[in-house]
C-alpha cells in the first residue's frame, strides 16, 4: 500500500504548459495552483485538463492581509474551484496581521459551508511561504483553536517540522484530527536525500492520523528523483469505478446511489466513519462522494477527486435525508443526473459496520425515497449485482487484504503464545485484541485498526460453530482443546480466521479429530479454481470428512467470501451453491468437526482464488495439532 498520492506546485514554473507537462512526465494527477496566478487561460487549460483527470487538489491564495482579502472576491474563487473541482483554499498568515487574519479565517469558513470548502492555514518558515506569522505547528495550532470551525484544518509542511526544531512527533501528534494538507517544502530534495528515514517516519504517521491525500512537492529539478525515492504515487482504484459502470449498463440502470458502509468502501476505497458518507456512480463520467464536515481528508486517501463536504452534527445543520437531496438535486442542474432508472441498496438483514463499530447506521435504507424525488427516477434494488462485481478484488485491494492479513497473523501468533494451563479465556481474547490494535495501527499506513477475538476452550468448543460466540471466565486446561474465532478489520478490510489447538500432548481422538478437518481443508482449498463452484469446493470439504467419519459432526457451510465485510455474500461455497469462482475472489475456507461435549476442530483461513492448483492462503500461522505445555 502506498502512503498517497503526490501533487506538483506550479509556483516557479515558467507557465501552466510547462506546469502541466512536468506532472505528466513525472505520472502525477494533481497540481496545486497560485490563485495570483490564475488568469482567463490558466482558468481555461485547468478546466481542459479537469476533462483529462487531472485535479487541482488545493488553490494557494498565498499570504493574505486586509488589503489582499480573499473574501473581496469569494465568487470568483468559488467559481473557479467548481470548475476545476478544487476543495481546498490555502492561506497563509502575513507578518504582524495575526489578529486579523484569525477573525478572517472564521468568517471565510462560514462563507466556505455551503459550497464544501475547506480553509487550510499553512504554517512554514518564511523561506518557503514569502512572508509567514505562523512558523511553527504550536502558533498554527493556536488559530485552528480560536476559529473551531468544521471547514478550517491545518497544513503541514515537512520541511519546517524537520528544520524548525519541534519535535516531529509531537508537532504532528498536537493537530491529529485537523490535518488538511501537507507539502514537502523547499528543503525536500536534500531531505530525502539526507533524512530519508525521517521523511518516511512524517509520511506514515500523517497517514495514521488520518491524512491521506495529495501531498504537495516543489517544481525543482530534483522532483523526479524524489519522487522515485519516495516510491511513486497512489492513485484511485479506477478498475472498480469501471467494473460498476459495466454492472450499471448491462442492467440498464443510468447510475447508482449507496450509503451502507460495504458499499462506500467498495467503490472508492474509504471507509466510512460512521456511515453518513455517500458514493454516487453514474453509468459514465466520473463518481462523486459525499461526506460530512471532518472526513473529507480522510476520504481523500480514495483518490476520488469529487468529494463534496456537507455539514452535520451541530443542532443548526439540516437532516441527513435533505442533504442528500439538495446534493442530488444539484447534480440535475449541473446535468450529471437525472431521470431514469437508478440502482440503490436493498433492506439489508444485517450491516457491516463503518468504523465508529458502535453506530451501524441504517440511513440507506431511509434515503431511498429522496432519491427518487430527487432525481426524478425510478429506483431499482441491484445487492445481487453489487454483491456480484465487489467479489472479484482489484489490485490495489488485493493489496489492502495481504495487509490485514498481516495483522490478523499477529493475532493469531498472540493466541497460539498464549495458550497455557489456568489461563482465562477473556484475558487471551483481550491480549490478541490489544496486540492486534498496537501492532496494526501504522503499520504499512493502516490507520484504523480494530480486532474482535473469541476465545473458547474445552468442551465449550463443540459449539464455536453457532452464532453467539463468547469469551468466558472460564479457565483453559492442559490436554483441552482451545479455539479462537477472530475477525479484524483494517482501514474496512476485513479477515476472518480460526485457530484451535491442544494444550500439551493430544490424544488419539484429538488427534483424529484434526487430521479429518485438516484433510477436509486441503480438499477444499486445491478445489477452489477458477471455474468451480462453491457446491464443488464444499463437496471435496465434505467427502473428506464423510471418509474419516465424522459426515454426522460438520453442520455448516464450508466458506463465502470475504472482504470488505467478513462474510461477504458471493461467492458461498455449500451444498447447491452455483457461485461460480473467479480469479480475484477471496474466500474464507472454514470446514470443522465438532463432538458435543468434548470439543471442536476448526482453522479457517482466507485464501485468494486464481492458481489452478488450489487456492492460496493470506495467512502465515500454521495449522497445527497443539502447543506444547508451559
Amino acid at each position: 500500500m502506498g502512503f498517497t498520492r503526490f501533487a506538483l506546485s506550479t509556483s516557479g514554473t515558467p507557465s501552466i504548459e510547462d506546469a502541466l507537462a512536468l506532472a505528466d512526465k513525472l505520472g502525477l494527477d494533481a497540481v496545486e495552483v497560485n490563485w495570483r496566478e490564475v488568469d482567463e487561460q490558466v482558468w481555461k487549460r485547468l478546466v481542459e485538463a479537469r476533462g483529462q483527470g487531472l485535479v487541482v487538489s488545493a488553490l494557494d491564495l498565498g499570504p493574505v492581509a486586509p488589503a489582499e482579502d480573499p473574501r473581496t472576491e469569494f465568487d470568483r474563487i468559488l467559481a473557479f474551484t467548481a470548475a476545476v473541482s478544487c476543495r481546498r483554499l490555502v492561506l497563509t498568515c502575513a507578518e504582524g496581521e495575526r489578529e486579523w487574519f484569525d477573525q478572517m479565517v472564521a468568517e471565510l469558513a462560514d462563507r466556505c459551508e455551503r459550497p464544501g470548502l475547506s480553509v487550510v492555514v499553512r504554517q512554514g518558515r518564511a523561506a518557503d511561504t514569502a512572508s509567514s506569522a505562523l512558523g511553527t505547528v504550536a502558533e498554527l495550532r493556536d488559530v485552528l483553536a480560536r476559529s473551531n470551525r468544521g471547514p478550517v484544518a491545518a497544513e503541514i509542511d515537512l520541511s519546517a517540522v524537520l528544520c524548525g526544531g519541534e519535535e516531529p512527533d509531537r508537532a504532528l501528534a498536537s493537530v491529529v484530527g485537523r490535518l488538511g494538507y501537507a507539502r514537502l517544502g523547499s528543503d525536500a530534495a536534500r531531505l530525502v536525500r539526507e533524512q530519508r528515514a525521517e521523511v518516511d517516519a512524517l509520511l506514515a504517521d500523517l497517514q495514521s492520523y488520518g491524512y491521506g491525500d495529495v501531498v504537495a512537492l516543489p517544481a525543482i529539478e530534483e522532483t523526479g528523483e524524489i519522487l522515485e525515492r519516495l516510491g511513486g504515487s497512489t492513485v484511485q482504484d479506477r478498475e472498480r469505478v469501471r467494473a460498476l459502470q459495466r454492472t450499471l449498463a448491462e442492467n440498464e440502470l443510468d447510475a447508482a446511489v449507496l450509503a451502507s458502509a460495504e458499499n462506500v468502501l467498495s467503490l472508492s476505497g474509504y471507509w466510512p466513519m460512521n456511515g453518513t458518507c455517500v458514493a454516487i456512480v453514474p453509468r459514465t463520467g466520473e463518481p462523486r462522494l459525499l461526506v460530512p464536515a471532518g472526513e473529507e481528508f480522510w476520504a481523500a486517501r480514495s483518490g476520488w477527486a469529487n468529494i463534496r463536504m456537507y455539514q452535520a452534527g451541530r443542532v443548526t445543520d439540516q437532516s441527513f435525508a435533505d442533504t442528500v437531496d439538495e446534493q442530488l438535486r444539484g447534480l440535475v442542474d449541473t446535468k450529471v443526473l437525472g431521470g431514469g432508472r437508478i440502482g440503490v441498496e436493498g433492506p439489508f438483514r444485517a450491516q457491516v459496520p463503518p468504523h465508529m463499530a458502535h453506530e451501524v447506521s441504517g440511513r440507506h435504507e431511509t434515503i431511498r425515497p429522496v432519491i427518487a424525488s430527487a432525481l426524478n427516477a425510478e429506483t431499482a434494488f441491484f445487492d445481487r449485482e453489487l454483491t456480484k462485481v465487489r467479489a472479484r478484488k482489484t489490485a490495489p485491494e488485493l493489496a489492502a487484504l495481504r495487509r490485514s492479513a498481516e495483522i490478523a497473523d499477529v493475532g493469531l501468533r498472540t493466541f497460539r503464545d498464549g495458550l497455557a494451563d489456568g489461563v482465562r479465556d477473556i484475558d487471551l481474547a483481550t491480549e490478541v485484541e490489544r496486540a492486534i490494535e498496537r501492532f496494526g495501527v501504522g503499520y504499512r499506513g493502516a490507520s484504523r485498526v480494530r480486532g474482535y477475538a473469541f476465545v473458547m476452550s474445552g468442551p465449550q468448543t463443540s459449539q464455536c460453530h453457532l452464532d453467539y460466540e463468547f469469551s468466558s471466565t472460564r479457565r483453559m486446561r492442559e490436554g483441552e482443546w482451545v479455539l479462537m474465532e477472530l475477525a479484524v478489520v483494517a482501514d474496512g478490510y476485513w479477515q476472518d480466521l480460526s485457530r484451535v489447538f491442544v494444550i500439551g500432548e493430544p490424544d488419539p481422538q484429538q488427534r483424529a479429530v484434526f487430521e479429518a478437518a485438516e484433510s477436509a481443508f486441503e480438499a477444499a482449498r486445491r478445489a477452489a479454481v477458477p471455474g468451480a463452484t462453491g457446491a464443488e469446493v464444499d463437496a471435496a470439504a465434505r467427502n473428506a470428512i464423510e471418509c474419516a467419519g465424522y459426515a454426522e459432526n460438520y453442520p455448516h457451510q464450508t466458506g463465502h467470501g470475504v472482504g470488505v465485510a467478513f462474510h461477504e455474500q458471493f461467492p458461498l461455497l455449500k451444498p447447491e451453491a452455483s457461485d461460480v469462482l473467479e480469479d480475484g475472489h477471496v474466500i474464507a475456507i472454514e470446514p470443522g468437526v465438532y463432538i458435543p461435549g468434548i470439543g471442536g476442530v476448526r482453522n479457517e483461513d482466507n485464501l485468494v482464488v486464481g492458481d489452478p492448483a488450489g487456492a492460496t492462503s493470506l495467512q502465515s500461522i500454521p495449522h497445527e495439532p497443539n502447543v506444547v505445555s508451559r
